[in-house]
């Protein structure tokens, strides 16, 4: 189960990263710099990348129950 799937069965609201700003259509054509040839660090991230929770009305104890989530998928 991914990060996104288990904080989705807690009632826990995530998403993806944005997509990257050499992907949106207004820079379409321009200048792109990665990291080796075949080796895109922002593309890797954007990948594997998940936005938590993170509103300035978070109170801690919401805080603690995303982090004990996700803590729980990797102990």
């Amino acid at each position: 189960m991914d990060i996104i799937q288990a904080l989705e069965a807690e009632n826990i609201e995530s998403r993806p990263v944005w997509k990257l700003m050499h992907l949106q259509p207004l820079f379409a054509g321009c200048r792109y710099f990665t990291h080796g040839e075949e080796e895109s660090v922002s593309g890797r991230l954007f990948q594997q990348g998940v936005c938590l929770p993170s509103g300035t009305s978070l109170t801690e104890e919401e805080q603690e129950r995303v982090i004990r989530c996700v803590r729980g998928l990797f102990l």
